[in-house]
């Protein structure tokens, strides 16, 4: 039989990831941005077709990133982003399956709402922003100039999709 509040976890998971694919909203409102935070291209009007791989999230973000996520999310989700029996891998294969053709905006909800799931919604919305672009840069999503800004309808055209060309 399956572990109880691991395969709850786990089914709960999904169905918000699956509520927010089906409505296409992100989160509720918008977010007000931090000063210091670049805005990206998007702000003068993203194309439909802007995805992870036109460099959404600054190296600097990542950076700070990596060092909240090993503090908030390591715990569950492993040092390696690879995930255990209680949550699903971040990278590679595993995360493709869950998130492709879906937009940043739906991932960010998820995280910023569900995560940690000791305590969801209780970190910066920067630390959110700068978990996201670690998981970007984990996953080989090339970084760009800018950082990524907390703005539902930026991220939300920007789509996760497999390598152009493959």
């Amino acid at each position: 039989m399956r572990d109880g509040p691991r395969f709850l976890f786990a089914l709960l998971l999904l169905t918000a990831a699956a509520c927010a694919r089906s409505t296409g909203q992100g989160p509720a409102g918008r977010v007000a941005e931090n000063p210091g935070t670049v805005a990206q291209p998007a702000d003068a009007g993203l194309e439909s077709g802007f995805t992870i791989w036109d460099g959404v999230y600054s190296e600097r973000q990542a950076v700070r990133g990596a060092s909240e996520y090993l503090e908030a999310c390591s715990s569950c989700h492993s040092a390696d982003l690879r995930g255990n029996s209680n949550a699903p891998s971040l990278v590679g294969s595993s995360f493709m399956f869950l998130w492709a053709d879906r937009s940043l905006g739906d991932l960010f909800s998820s995280i910023q709402t569900l995560m940690p799931t000791n305590a969801p919604n209780s970190l910066p919305t920067q630390s959110y922003l700068s978990i996201l672009a670690y998981i970007m840069e984990a996953n080989a999503f090339p970084a760009g100039e800018r950082e990524m800004v907390a703005d539902p309808e930026v991220l939300g055209r920007i789509r996760i999709t497999a390598r152009p060309g493959l």
